[in-house]
């Protein structure tokens, strides 16, 4: 089949569920248009995934940080006015594109060009997403987060319109309807070893305070911290800015604990690799925290409030690991079978 697959550049879990996915589609003699949405510059494991078929950089949204842990609404508002007309003329350019590639199927993981009812409106699409779990009746929501919720289900809407059917992933089968996560085949390749140190993962910079209290009193714990562009003033020698996220991987199979903030592929990855997993949601992301209310009700990790020495004191729930892993490992195959099925009976 030709088929495109829109992914946004924000954060490191659409681009790696691409990664994971782009094999199958390579082995099945697929021919692939991938438009990558957002301003962000994707890392070198995506790069090295698209091989030879074609990419188109278009203008997507992000949300904008605070610098606190949380979002901005003002930079985050501004940004999306000041790129809207930037963001339309993407939406017609990616439907000229896409006419004229003439696909058979439409692949969108929270992408606004591909997921967009302006943009090949004729082509079936099915849309993937972690997030659609959070958004069902049943889901348990949490209370006093209606702000929250409601600019989550805006940006899904935004992203997802115009799909015909939308594939929900989570960290827990809750029925048959959900499908595992979609890790790279690099992951079951990592040895899971324990050297000490704590692995920090911030994709909204921030949240140091507790992380800096800790690592003065233990100088005997390295903390490798990910997701800042330049190491910052005054921090404890034993917190290790790393700029180059090529080793990132590396770093979570040999770490004692994942310490960062709750995006879902993180959180999988981790957990497959039987790490301790502690979670500092962003401010403002209902998604975020609604991953880490559920995160510790499944006794997988813990909600960070301030307290990390106590925090890592948890035991990694090794029984609930051996039941999950192999549904994890499963997981890239059952979701393109799945996508593959619904392009089959679209008609």
């Amino acid at each position: 089949m030709r088929i495109v697959y829109g992914v946004q550049s924000t954060g490191r879990g659409h681009l790696a569920r691409f990664a994971a996915l782009k094999p199958m589609f390579d082995a099945d003699g697929h021919e692939l248009l991938i438009i990558l949405s957002g301003p962000q510059e994707p890392p070198a494991f995506f790069l090295e995934s698209v091989g030879s078929s074609r990419v188109e950089r278009m203008t997507g949204f992000a949300m904008a940080d605070d610098g606190e842990g949380g979002i901005s609404k003002r930079k985050t508002a501004t940004a999306f006015i000041s790129h809207m007309p930037n963001l339309l003329s993407s939406l017609y350019q990616g439907n000229k594109l896409i006419s004229a590639f003439d696909p058979d199927l439409v692949v969108s993981d929270f992408d606004p060009i591909t997921g967009s009812p302006m943009v090949a409106p004729s082509v079936f699409k099915v849309g993937i997403g972690n997030w659609v779990m959070a958004r069902r009746r049943d889901a348990g929501h949490l209370p006093g987060l209606r702000f929250e919720k409601f600019n989550t289900s805006l940006a899904a809407k935004l992203c997802t319109s115009g799909v015909d059917v939308l594939l929900g992933c989570h960290f827990y089968p809750y029925d048959e309807t959900c499908l595992p996560p979609i890790l790279r085949p690099d992951i079951g390749q990592l040895p899971s070893i324990n050297q000490g140190h704590i692995l920090v993962y911030h994709s909204f910079q921030g949240r140091l305070e507790s992380l800096v209290e800790f690592a003065q009193n233990h100088k005997d714990r390295n903390l490798i911290i990910y997701g800042y562009s330049r190491r910052l003033p005054g921090m404890p020698k034993n917190m290790r800015f790393q700029l180059d996220s090529s080793n990132f991987l590396a770093d979570l199979a040999s770490c004692d604990a994942y310490v960062g903030t709750a995006g879902f592929q993180s959180i999988c990855e981790a957990f497959f690799l039987k790490k301790k997993i502690i979670l500092q949601p962003i401010d403002g992301h209902y998604e975020q925290k609604w991953n880490a209310f559920k995160l510790e009700e499944l006794g997988m990790g813990c909600w960070h409030h301030g307290n990390l020495e106590r925090d890592l004191e948890q035991p990694f729930n090794q029984a609930l690991h051996e039941q999950l892993a192999p549904w994890y490992e499963g997981g890239a195959r059952t979701c393109y079978e799945r996508i593959l099925w619904y392009a089959g009976n679209s008609a």
